[in-house]
């Protein structure tokens, strides 16, 4: 039987399968390559929407080239099916490392965390946010390094508000509140989950555990997980406060970008290697007992490592979960007999007595806080009315400090041009949209602004030429296309197999509608393409006239020093230039040369 194919790729194995699709290693029958190939369901591929969307977000998807990133290929379609390629990468997923080799070091879970965030900035500054960060999204290759899985599925599910079944895109372990409740989603929602996957990787469980989706959603919204240095002895002060951080409820009250992130888990890092110590969870023995209502249970001293039974291996290896209206309205279900639970939990941890009951634990820190918020709150309640009296005076007040001491704290010219300059000298010019944008509107006299304009329109030939190729390969040269573009498409298919003819077609485009700054918008662009690419043609082609001019004229002077002694090889030398040259404007001059010595030859 023949194997499947979707594209160029020919199928080879399964490598996983999950709700939004099944994935396959392929290998490309062009080139040999291997990669990973996405097929997504069926009832999203006769998603009509999604058909349209899929050209219209290729084009930044290819652009998030991060070597913590799985890099994306392509999208494509196959006998109604959509499918999208990535890299094949060689490794585990986080998922599988946190149960079978639980990491021991909180230094190892900062690196990780610091490799993922710092995909996680790219992601964020060309405005993609992932929405499912998620241990089975996070792969770990053999020489350990970080790789970030699903933003095409990211891209087209999330922030085209696409949801499947009215549901939420995402896996609620690791899952934000703003996004669990059908809230914004920002930049923000993906940091919360990074620091539900530090979580993981140090108490070997999520911030919240439970034994259906609702339980989970109830105490997403309700609870707040237990800290973090409960669990796990040894880890550093700074590191337990930056994953509490991460963990707000509250969006604003997070770390504010990937990129302050960053920053914070690269201090982590440059602590003395003295703080440095095997993790293990705490036991009950080193803490206060519970008191009644603690909902959280510590690990009891003897308990064996966090494992994952098959029902819940299979769902924390799953691309990703659905939590749909009906799901999150359900009744929770008691655990079975077995001890397997129902929960979608990623990563369970074994649990004490089944029967034993519920309770809390507050520390003397958690109660004082709340005592000293308490009083706060009573305070702030009595002197509301003395805080009407002087409120119109703070508010005014508030508009000269914003004035002086915000409005100035804007990058200047030199600040926001050093930041283009050093982007556009590594070739990134994507990273620095928003800050060509701001330099050409802020500061228009100044005289880089002109190269600044220059950069700006350099990338927009750059993504409208990948747009160009997309379409060549996909065959839409026709579909909604200006005759400019559609010309200039059929010129580079020609190329492919006839230079010259690619070039002449190349030419007459530039004169029959050119030049280029007569037109606006994509044809104008269009136009600059074709100009370049025929000034390229044109090059190429007189290089290689010229190679084979001479390598020509050798043989045509070594024919002519036989001709006495062996006019048989002679002949045949003439009559193959000849054969040669005949279509050959640029070797007129030889092919007449070679007609008049054949009869020369043949006439002796």
């Amino acid at each position: 039987m023949d194997q499947k194919k979707m594209g160029p790729y020919r199928l080879e194995a399964t490598i996983g399968s999950g709700g939004m699709g099944t994935v396959y290693r392929g290998i490309d029958e062009r080139t040999g390559d291997k990669a990973a190939i996405k097929v997504l369901p069926s009832h999203l591929s006769h998603n009509e929407g999604l058909r349209e969307r899929f050209q219209r977000e290729i084009e930044t998807l290819l652009q998030l080239k991060h070597p913590n990133i799985v890099r994306l290929f392509g999208f494509g379609e196959e006998d109604g099916e959509l499918f999208y390629a990535m890299e094949l990468v060689d490794g585990r997923s986080l998922a599988e490392v946190i149960v079978k080799t639980p990491i021991k070091s909180w230094r190892t879970v900062v690196r990780y965390a610091l490799a993922i965030a710092s995909g996680l900035r790219q992601a964020h500054d060309m405005g993609i946010v992932h929405r499912d960060i998620k241990p089975a999204n996070v792969l770990i290759t053999r020489d350990d390094k970080v790789k970030i899985l699903d933003f095409g599925i990211a891209r087209l599910f999330g922030a085209t508000g696409v949801t499947m079944a009215g549901g939420i895109v995402g896996t609620a372990d690791y899952m934000a509140p703003e996004q669990a409740f059908g809230e914004g989603v920002t930049p923000k929602a993906d940091l919360y989950s990074l620091g539900a996957l530090m979580y993981a990787m140090l108490a070997r469980q999520p911030p919240f555990r439970g034994n259906s989706v609702t339980e989970i959603l109830d105490k997403l919204r309700y609870n707040e997980p237990i800290p973090i240095d409960r669990l796990v002895e040894a880890l550093p002060n700074d590191l337990s406060q930056l994953i509490t951080q991460l963990l707000d409820k509250n969006p604003e009250n997070r770390v504010p970008t990937a990129r302050a992130l960053c920053r914070r888990l690269e201090a982590l890092l440059e602590l003395p290697e003295e703080t440095d110590f095997d993790l293990h969870l705490a036991d009950h023995s080193t803490k206060a007992p519970s008191a009644p209502g603690d909902e959280y249970e510590l690990k009891e001293a003897e308990e064996e490592a966090p494992t994952l039974d098959p029902q819940a291996r299979k769902l924390a290896e799953a691309p990703t979960m659905q939590l749909s209206e009906e799901e999150s309205g359900r009744d929770r279900k008691s655990p079975s007999h077995d001890g397997a639970t129902e929960a979608p939990a990623t990563i369970v941890t074994q649990r004490g007595k089944k029967d034993a009951p519920q309770t809390r634990f507050t520390t003397v820190a958690e109660q004082r806080q709340r005592t000293s918020e308490e009083e706060s709150r009573r305070e702030k309640s009595s002197a509301w009315i003395n805080y009407l009296q002087i409120g119109g005076l703070l508010i005014a007040l508030g508009v000269v400090v914003t004035v002086m001491f915000i409005a100035p704290q804007k990058p200047d010219a030199d600040q926001v041009y050093r930041s283009i300059e050093l982007s556009a000298n590594d070739g990134n010019l994507a990273e620095v949209t928003e800050q060509m944008d701001d330099f050409l509107e802020r500061f228009p006299e100044d005289p880089r602004s002109e190269y600044v304009a220059q950069l700006k329109e350099e990338l927009n030939l750059r993504r409208q030429e990948n747009r160009y190729r997309l379409a060549a390969s996909m065959g839409r040269i026709n579909q909604g296309m200006h005759p400019v573009e559609q010309i200039y498409l059929d010129a580079m298919k020609t190329n492919e197999y006839d230079p010259v003819a690619a070039r002449d077609k190349l030419h007459a485009l530039i004169m029959t509608y050119g030049p280029s700054d007569a037109q606006q918008g994509d044809v104008a662009r269009c136009l600059v393409l074709a100009e370049r690419r025929f000034k390229q043609l044109n090059t190429a082609i007189a290089s290689q006239s010229k190679q084979q001019t001479i390598s020509i004229r050798e043989r045509l002077d070594y024919a002519q020093r036989i001709s006495s002694d062996d006019p048989v090889q002679a002949e045949r030398i003439y009559r193959g230039v000849i054969q040669l040259l005949q279509d050959k404007p640029w070797g007129s001059n030889m092919l007449d040369e070679a007609k008049l010595r054949l009869e020369q030859v043949t006439s002796r």
